[in-house]
This record gives C-alpha cells, sequence and structure tokens, in this order.
C-alpha cells in the first residue's frame, strides 16, 4: 500500500528515496540506501527478514535483477511483494508479485524507478515519472519531494496516506536529509512543510560535522532570516 520513488543524481552524486503508505511510520522499515552505490526497497507487504536477505545480497555484490531473482526464491509471499533495486552505475530493476493489491505498477527511468500497488491507477506512477523528469534543475531532495506530490495529486491511494519519508545522502556516511512523518492525514504536505522548514539546516549541519564545530542551529537560522520553529 505505498508509493514509492529511488534515484540518484549523477551531477551531485546524491542518491536517495521518497516514499508515502497507508500505514502509519513507514520510516525506514522498507528500503536501505547505500551511499554512492545504491538504494532498495521491499514494500507490498513489509517484511523485515526480506529487506535484511536483500541488504546481505546487495552488500555480497549482487546486481539488481540477481537480487530480485534470490529474493521471489526465498520468499513465500514473492506474489504479493513489490521489490526495487536502483544502482548509480544504472543498474536498475523492479518486480511486482502478481497478486501485489492492484493498482500496481512501476516505472523506470534513467536514473530512477518509481514503483506502486494499492493505488487509484496507473496516472499515480506516471505522474510521479513526469515530476521528477521535469525538475531535473533541482538537487535531488527537491526532485523526490515533488515526485511523492505529484503521485498524492494524481489520487495517491484510495482510501489516502498516511505516513511518509525522505531521506538523501550526498558524498558521507550520514543522511544530508532524513526526515519523515509518521502519522498525519495528510502526510506528504505535512513532509514538505517540514522540509521547506529544515532545508537551510541541513547544509549547515554539514559544515559543522566537517569543521568539527559546535554551533547554535537558532543562530544560523537567524543569520539568513529564517523562523526558529515551523508555523502551523
Amino acid at each position: 500500500m505505498t508509493f514509492t520513488i529511488l534515484a540518484f543524481c549523477p551531477r551531485s552524486g546524491k542518491i536517495g528515496l521518497a516514499q508515502s503508505t497507508g500505514t502509519p511510520a513507514v520510516s525506514n522499515r522498507t528500503f536501505r540506501i547505500f551511499p554512492g552505490r545504491g538504494v532498495l526497497t521491499v514494500q507490498a507487504g513489509h517484511n523485515f527478514y526480506q529487506r535484511e536477505l536483500a541488504i546481505a545480497l546487495y552488500e555480497a555484490g549482487y546486481g539488481a535483477e540477481k537480487i530480485l531473482h534470490a529474493l521471489a526464491a526465498a520468499d513465500p509471499n514473492s506474489d504479493q511483494r513489490q521489490t526495487a533495486v536502483v544502482n548509480v552505475s544504472g543498474d536498475i530493476a523492479v518486480r511486482t508479485g502478481p497478486k501485489a493489491f492492484p493498482w500496481n505498477g512501476s516505472h523506470v527511468g534513467k536514473t530512477f524507478a518509481v514503483a506502486g500497488n494499492a493505488l487509484v491507477g496507473p496516472q499515480v506512477v506516471e505522474a510521479m515519472a513526469d515530476a521528477f523528469e521535469a525538475s531535473a534543475d533541482h538537487e535531488l531532495e527537491e526532485r523526490l519531494l515533488r515526485a511523492i506530490e505529484a503521485g498524492r495529486d494524481a489520487g495517491g491511494q484510495p482510501t489516502g496516506q498516511r505516513s511518509a519519508v525522505l531521506q538523501v545522502h550526498a558524498d558521507k556516511a550520514y543522511p544530508l536529509i532524513d526526515l519523515r512523518v509518521d502519522i498525519n492525514l495528510e502526510p506528504v504536505g505535512e513532509l514538505r512543510k517540514g522540509f521547506d522548514w529544515y532545508l537551510p539546516l541541513a547544509y549547515h549541519y554539514v559544515d559543522c560535522y566537517e569543521a568539527g564545530t559546535v554551533a547554535r542551529y537558532r543562530d544560523h537560522l537567524k543569520s539568513i532570516g529564517w523562523p526558529e520553529s515551523i508555523s502551523s
């Protein structure tokens, strides 16, 4: 019951994922990002053990298609599952089981994959792909968020969404962006509100980490004329 976009940016080296679903607290239960290398998701019926197997296969050097085939062979419920792998090399694959909740499907581009299930129709996936491709001049984090906003605006899931997540890695071990909305009647909109407020701090924190300094975030926000808290 999820729609997801996984992508990388050859220009910046960033890699990330944006996702929204009809259940609470999607967090990172379904996916894993490997900074500088790739990103994967195991969805349409979250299974912790399948995700951990996918991570192990990835770390062992399996390619995208081989990971999906191995997961399907090890999963008695693979016909209901949806899995995707995106590598910065351009090795990209998506598998949607024939019994995944309808509407289900995917769209694969040169640097991204969109996958969704339990959607109102194919327009959700296509709108996400179009939004991502149309925003190529923006940073990856903005493009990913625009994609799930487009999926929501195209109808999303028949019963709506309840949680959303956005995670992006640059060239460090820690995420540049790691935001989530655990429970909300409009989680994608709430994620946007948090993202727009937090974005200046994301790069401020990188500066602090790499310089080994401790700086008050309020001082930084004040210096750029940013509010110290999110308004309702």
